[in-house]
């Protein structure tokens, strides 16, 4: 993924995005297509935490450096800057930190320091999160999802009454007893 791809993740789903967004991943057992659907997304949310290159770092970094005034510092002085940067920013995805770079300039009168960079990079801490529900939404699917029992035959639902009737009279004759 680069910068120039954009980023949707669960917005081109509605319905599993309010799945991941509201239901508590440890009680809550989705269905068989919700299960697939949500392994679906795991490869597309591995790929969009895939580092920016070296190149795509670099190139963030540079084109940020050339909105700001520039010091007098030497090619060297500069080239060691940008090496800094990229050093400091290398775990970052490209689209992220493309949008951190925009947010930056939109926002800050210095130019921002890896660390101020960093904190824009709020939709990186975003997709770690959503992709960590859905894989406990997947778990908790696979430890705990049962297909629906088969309904009960006429025979089987009159023995349940049965049964059923009989607790009913054992819990009157109960309060009956200690009243």
């Amino acid at each position: 993924m680069n910068s120039k791809t954009l980023w949707c993740g669960l917005s081109e789903t509605p319905k599993l995005e309010k799945l991941v967004k509201e239901a508590p991943s440890f009680s809550h057992v989705c269905s068989p297509e919700e299960r697939a659907a949500l392994v679906a997304l795991v490869p597309q949310y591995e790929a969009s935490l895939a580092p920016a290159s070296r190149q795509g770092c670099r190139r963030a970094i540079a084109k940020l450096a050339m909105a700001y005034p520039s010091a007098k510092v030497s090619d060297i002085e500069a080239e060691a800057r940008l090496e800094i940067y990229a050093d400091a920013l290398d775990d970052v995805p490209g689209d992220v930190l493309a949008a951190a770079c925009a947010a930056a300039l939109r926002e800050s009168r210095f130019f921002p320091t890896p660390a101020e960079i960093r904190e824009r990079c709020g939709m990186l801490a975003r997709r770690k999160w959503e992709l960590s529900k859905i894989r406990a939404l997947v778990a908790t699917h696979d430890r705990m999802w049962r297909p629906d029992p088969a309904p009960l035959s006429a025979e089987e639902a009159a023995e349940v009454s049965k049964i059923a009737a009989r607790f009913k009279t054992d819990d009157q004759a109960a309060e009956a007893k200690a009243a």
